[in-house]
């Protein structure tokens, strides 16, 4: 009962630093906020064409990318046609007063904006980079609300659900257009990624058996971080969020490689038994910090990572699974602190025999020969 009780609150103490970053957490994938979907936002570029200026998507289509390399400034207009945003050879600039930049900070459109953000306001810029180039969410430029009747009609086929999005941009006198599309594009099928990790669970415990069980382990924890490790950088690169954005991000998922490490170590080192709440905790944090919250990328077609969407998928796979193994494993590895096989009881007191007993406990008598009849 009582290493029942220690392993519960292991397992507590993991869920409540999850559930503290809880929005780091939900974040994994992009590292800032972004989320696997099934809408790919394309850019046909900015009609009319400006030598120089060019546009892109990043994080998946989260994101537009403006580079501005014409030597004038840029300025993106905002929902109300005030400015936004402005750059070029000084860097770039986001109105604070703009309401384009508050509705911005969110994954939906707010139904309210707060009144200091006033699109007749004089612009306040801050400085939000040192290069001529900007990168925005834009909901002008995504699918944020429920699934069109064409979709839901044929969820398996494409379709165009927003033939021609636009952005106004002012260049000197000149108004110009950045467009682009919005397309439904079916995501592969989340369960042979599913019972993947189910294998790689199996896989691992039945490994773990025997006199290697420690090593087998200590394996199974280093594989787990190298899974999340790609997983999370892929996100890192592809993610245009500030770099305390994607740092904030990372926190829980960095203390699970920490504690598996530790597991690993106390494995090798020969330390079973205080190896297994690091286990156990590495093993939850990894669970639900790295891999849980982006099962959707199984799922999904636009998946915002710089390894691509079947490494990712895989490393999510293979992060569920032997995070899964290192969970059980680390309980299991509880039931050592209770002696087995002893013959003296804990604390090293002798066993009372019989006086003149000449036989050890067990009564093996064939190994016994007496000296007379």
């Amino acid at each position: 009962m009582r290493t029942a009780g220690r392993a519960v609150r292991v397992v507590v103490a993991a869920a409540v630093l999850v559930g503290a970053t809880a929005g780091p957490a939900a974040a994994h994938v992009i590292g800032a906020g972004a989320q696997p979907t099934n809408y790919r936002t394309g850019v046909r570029g900015v009609e009319p064409a400006v030598p120089g200026l060019e546009a892109r998507t990043v994080a998946a289509g989260d994101r537009l990318e403006l580079v501005n390399g014409t030597g004038q400034e840029v300025l993106v207009l905002g929902y109300r046609l005030e400015p936004y945003l402005r750059v070029g050879p000084d860097g770039a600039f986001e109105n604070r007063r703009s309401p384009s930049a508050y509705a911005n900070r969110f994954a939906t459109a707010p139904a309210s904006i707060p009144a200091e953000f006033d699109p007749a306001a004089a612009p306040q810029w801050r400085r939000i980079g040192d290069q001529p180039r900007v990168a925005w969410h834009d909901h002008r430029a995504h699918w944020t609300g429920p699934d069109p009747q064409a979709v839901t009609a044929a969820r398996g086929r494409r379709h165009v659900v927003v033939p021609n999005w636009q952005i106004p941009l002012r260049l000197g006198e000149r108004t110009l257009l950045l467009e682009g599309d919005v397309t439904w594009v079916p995501g592969p099928s989340p369960w042979p990624w599913a019972l993947a990790a189910v294998a790689v669970f199996a896989a691992a415990l039945a490994a773990g058996r025997g006199s290697r069980r420690p090593h087998v382990l200590a394996l199974v924890a280093l594989l787990a971080v190298a899974a999340d490790v790609v997983h999370t950088v892929g996100a890192l690169l592809a993610s245009a969020a500030p770099l305390s954005a994607e740092l904030n991000g990372t926190v829980t998922t960095v203390a699970g490689w920490v504690v598996a490490g530790l597991a690993a170590y106390r494995l090798l080192r020969g330390r079973a038994e205080s190896a297994a709440v690091f286990l156990l905790l590495g093993g939850v944090l990894l669970t639900l910090a790295g891999a849980l919250p982006d099962l959707a990328a199984l799922g999904r077609s636009q998946i915002p990572s710089a390894v691509g969407p079947t490494v990712t998928r895989a490393a999510i796979a293979v992060t569920l699974g032997l995070g899964a193994a290192m969970v059980v494993a680390g309980l299991l590895g509880f039931r050592s602190e209770e002696p087995q096989g002893s013959g003296e009881p804990r604390g090293g007191a002798p066993v009372n025999r019989p006086e003149g007993s000449g036989e050890p406990r067990g009564g093996a008598r064939d190994h016994l020969r007496p000296d007379s009849p």
